[in-house]
């Protein structure tokens, strides 16, 4: 009996091996070798990437976390071949689309562009050494016939310019079109609940009740859906800016209010629909003919991830665009990540054996992208495979339901702060 155990487990073991054996030598095959060290060439094989990426117009970038250094390395000389080679020319920060498209224009005529490119999103990205080739190539870009254009996709404030700057000039413009408020009370509440919602409600006076800030909430919305019926027929550039972010302050008002008070009802849908929404109309609206890539997290740009209701960013853009969305996870099989802001990285423990990092990392490979969209259904990648690209949590899933691309790293080196 105990000969007839060892040798069936020496049979199962020994097809299991072959099995491996034939998916690495697929893999082999399939893998673009990427040079993310070098201000040079990403790829050896241009025409194999273009090729796979295609007709997209949309390419989202994920990331395992907000401080995986050897990611952003990857992303940047990605961006440039995107942008030099197929003609991507926005670039979508998750991240205030307001800061980000003003600082941007606030770039082009600065005497310290780099200054103002550094704060056009969150400094875990921005301020990074990591990051600073791509901020160069932005610059240099800005001064050509082609610039990459910088853009963000969310409400949330971040800074002074979301903070201060946007009330300040949608005053002004309101009062340029001639466009008032009723009475010197409703500008001082209009203005006091945006103090209030630029803070996320961490700011309210101790005293303030629940009804009262409801009904402040409630005014704001009003007066706000007042300005953008009395600015639909006005278009420009500043003002269409205004228009959006101002419909995105409106589409997360009762949101947070909801959440202030009852948790339970609070829906992650709304943060992932506004970042959606502002997607579509800087494709369609602010830069149409243009193709985009997006910058953000994994779990932000994967699609069937959420549980119904719930829908990612991913899953709006890949209900409307079908396959013109391209979007590419990326894993990792061992080293640390940590943001600038982190006293102490955190280890990443080599991949177990058996998922899928683990197994990518037989290739012998530092650095490959790997296109799964497309494959036939018989494929061992349509099989649950264990794999940690959201935050490097393991789970088992059937990636290519989830994203079309994936790029590897074996080692992940934590971010380092610009000096």
């Amino acid at each position: 009996m105990k000969y007839f155990i060892v040798a069936i487990f020496s049979l199962v073991f020994s097809n299991f091996s072959l099995a491996q054996k034939k998916e690495i030598n697929w893999l082999k095959k399939e893998i673009i070798d990427l040079n993310i060290d070098t201000t040079g060439n990403l790829t050896n094989n241009p025409k194999a990437l273009k090729d796979i990426i295609g007709d997209a117009e949309i390419v989202l970038l994920g990331e395992q976390s907000h401080g995986d250094g050897t990611v952003f390395k990857t992303k940047g000389q990605l961006i440039r071949f995107l942008h030099d080679q197929m003609n991507f020319d926005v670039l979508v920060f998750e991240s205030s689309l307001y800061l980000a498209e003003k600082s941007f224009q606030n770039s082009l005529v600065s005497n310290n562009p780099i200054r103002d490119l550094r704060g056009s999103t969150y400094p875990h990205w921005s301020w990074t050494n990591e990051v600073q080739p791509l901020i160069q190539y932005i610059n240099t870009s800005a001064k050509s016939e082609n610039p990459l254009i910088v853009s963000g996709m969310d409400y949330q404030e971040i800074s002074k310019i979301d903070r201060n700057d946007f009330p300040v000039e949608l005053y002004l413009t309101l009062k340029k079109l001639n466009i008032g408020f009723i009475d010197q009370n409703e500008q001082n509440d209009y203005f006091t609940f945006y103090s209030y919602l630029a803070a996320y409600l961490n700011n309210l006076p101790k005293d303030i009740q629940e009804t009262d800030l409801i009904a402040l909430s409630n005014k704001f919305i009003k007066t706000s859906q007042r300005f953008l019926s009395q600015l639909e027929n006005q278009s420009s550039s500043d003002i269409d800016l205004l228009k959006q972010v101002l419909k995105n302050k409106v589409a997360v008002t009762p949101v947070l209010i909801s959440r202030k008070y009852n948790d339970n009802n609070f829906s992650m849908n709304t943060r992932d629909s506004i970042m959606a929404d502002n997607i579509i109309w800087l494709k369609e609206k602010r830069y149409p003919g243009k193709k985009i890539i997006v910058w953000a997290a994994s779990r932000h740009i994967a699609r069937n991830y959420h549980t119904a209701p719930e829908k990612s960013t991913g899953d709006y853009l890949f209900e409307k665009y079908k396959g013109k969305i391209y979007s590419i996870a990326f894993m990792t099989n061992y080293g640390n990540w940590g943001t600038i802001g982190m006293k102490k990285d955190k280890v990443i423990p080599p991949a177990k054996e058996n998922t899928l990092e683990n197994l990518f990392s037989k290739t012998g490979k530092q650095n490959f992208f790997l296109n799964i969209r497309n494959l036939n259904k018989s494929s061992w990648l349509f099989k649950e495979q264990v794999a940690r690209p959201f935050g490097y949590m393991e789970e088992s899933k059937v990636w290519p339901h989830y994203f079309d691309g994936i790029i590897f790293n074996n080692e992940m080196v934590k971010t380092t702060i610009v000096q």
